[in-house]
């Protein structure tokens, strides 16, 4: 699973913008986007302006705020805090903590008991006085209560962040196609899968040519891989995919019956996400069967 700087690199420098680019588009310092894609969000203002900033820049690169501050979220989320045991806890400090409730509750109830009283004495005078000028106001005599503001849900602050950049930006459907590769094989470098031959023509030679791609998936879900030959589909290869970002791959076998213009298309359920073209010669030795 890459990371949330991994992820806005890797769509930054998949349509060939530099930072100082995004920098000038989203007015956004170049130091702290560079801060971002590496993760040290210890290098940028308070939590509150780093979601701001994510909210801008995943706008900006048409990828969907939400998903990339619920996932900051859960990074800056502190751990539960253990439970803590009284029966653990010295004699002294738990006789003092139960004096001290004991006191509190013993105030509330004495103030409980003086405001009903004048409650009703002001809501009798209040009848008694239908004159507005000369009734005693409820509410200029009782204190408000004062209330503390809900933590209001990770949704609704990204509505509130307008801080930098553009608001035109629309968010890209749910998956999207990250990177796209023909080739002849796939290895491993670093852990993920590259392409090796690239290329948009290939021999009919019995080889097999590979179709990789590289998805920008918000949530677990399937994708498929529509292999065309001449416009007339051959093959359809349903994969899972999991979030934030996921690579898959299939291939066929050129035989030397399987000549002509191919296509292959990735498919989210009835939206085509991208397409790759390519070209398959007659293999210019003995034929064999398909």
């Amino acid at each position: 699973m890459d990371s949330i700087g991994n992820l806005l690199k890797e769509k930054r420098e998949f349509k060939n913008l530099s930072l100082e680019e995004v920098s000038k588009s989203t007015r956004i310092k170049e130091h702290f986007l560079k801060a971002i894609e590496e993760d040290r969000f210890n290098l940028c203002p308070s939590p509150f302006y780093v979601k701001g900033f994510l909210t801008n820049y995943a706008r900006f690169l048409g990828l969907d705020p939400k998903d990339i501050i619920l996932t900051y979220q859960k990074l800056i989320t502190p751990p539960p805090s253990p439970e803590v045991n009284l029966q653990d806890l010295p004699n002294k400090t738990w006789r003092f903590q139960t004096r001290t409730a004991s006191r509190l509750l013993l105030v509330s109830a004495l103030f409980i008991a003086l405001l009903i009283p004048l409650y009703f004495y002001l809501v009798y005078q209040r009848l008694k006085s239908p004159d507005p000028r000369s009734s005693i106001s409820l509410r200029s005599a009782i204190p408000e209560a004062v209330q503390e503001k809900e933590n209001r849900p990770v949704i609704d602050q990204i509505k509130q962040m307008e801080l930098i950049g553009p608001k035109e930006v629309q968010a890209d459907p749910l998956y999207e196609v990250l990177d796209a590769h023909l080739g002849t094989g796939i290895e491993t470098e670093a852990g993920r899968p590259v392409v090796i031959g690239k290329g948009s023509e290939f021999k009919c030679e019995n080889q097999r040519v590979y179709f990789f791609t590289r998805i920008l998936s918000p949530k677990e879900g399937k994708i498929f891989h529509v292999w065309r030959r001449d416009g007339e589909e051959s093959h359809r290869i349903e994969m899972s995919v999991k979030p934030p970002a996921w690579s898959v791959y299939s291939y066929i076998s050129l035989s030397p019956a399987r000549s002509g213009n191919w296509k292959v298309e990735v498919w989210d359920g009835d939206k085509m996400l991208g397409n790759s073209s390519f070209k398959a010669h007659p293999s210019s030795g003995p034929s064999s069967p398909p």
